[in-house]
């Protein structure tokens, strides 16, 4: 029987590779903090507030410029979460590493990226 999600992202953080759970998540703060003080400079909505009031033209640029920045970044997480199950179970699944991905790089760009506009727009 294959073992929980839950479980296994509790074997995360003390398993081989945590240091990335640490590390993955600042990459994407810090890559969220330019592009935030950059909407600021160039007076646009916050990132949230402009892919949900878009049009479908302009949200697909800003993902774009998100994908931009993280591309590589996810990249990373999901090639070390697939050598972390590798390394842990011998085998690999696929949208667990993806998801890990997600969870370590763009959700914390997406949560950050549209307040970090709003204190540098306020200066």
């Amino acid at each position: 029987m294959e073992p929980e999600l839950g479980t296994n992202l509790i074997e995360r953080l003390n398993g081989p590779f945590s240091l990335r759970l640490l590390l993955q998540p600042t990459m994407a703060l810090l890559f969220a903090m330019r592009d935030g003080h950059k909407d600021a400079k160039e007076g646009a909505q916050p990132y949230l507030q402009a892919l949900l009031n878009q049009q479908t033209d302009g949200r697909r640029e800003t993902l774009s410029s998100a994908w931009a920045s993280l591309s590589k970044v996810m990249i990373i997480a999901f090639v070390l979460d697939c050598a972390f199950q590798y390394a842990t179970a011998g085998s690999v699944a696929l949208l667990e590493a993806i998801g890990m991905a997600f969870l370590l790089c763009a959700v914390p760009y997406t949560l950050f990226r549209g307040p970090v506009t709003r204190v540098f727009s306020n200066r």
